[in-house]
């Protein structure tokens, strides 16, 4: 059996730039809700992390996937969106589809 692994480079300008508060329960429920939108499995729980230069950054262990363009522009209220995939098996050279 091929294992095959899709990454999503994903680039927007963001109108959901004000998380409130409680940013970080926000950008975890926004991590659990994207798994659950395109049918995930959660391997590892997500984990995030505010810098010194008071930005987000957050990641998630994941065991499949599928395409997650829509649910992102919709939580980001995104514009001028770039998306670069890249499906790649394990073994052969990938290959880049951007849309």
């Amino acid at each position: 059996m091929a294992i095959v692994h899709h990454h999503l480079i994903y680039q927007a300008h963001v109108g959901n730039n004000e998380l409130g508060t409680d940013s970080e329960k926000v950008l975890e429920q926004f991590l659990y809700d994207l798994l659950k939108e395109i049918e995930m499995k959660c391997l590892i729980q997500a984990q995030l992390k505010l810098s010194h230069q008071k930005a987000w950054t957050g990641i998630v262990g994941i065991i499949t996937s599928h395409k997650a363009i829509k649910f992102l522009n919709d939580f980001w209220k995104a514009s001028d969106v770039r998306a670069l995939f890249i499906d790649r098996e394990v073994g052969k050279k990938f290959k880049i589809e951007e849309l």
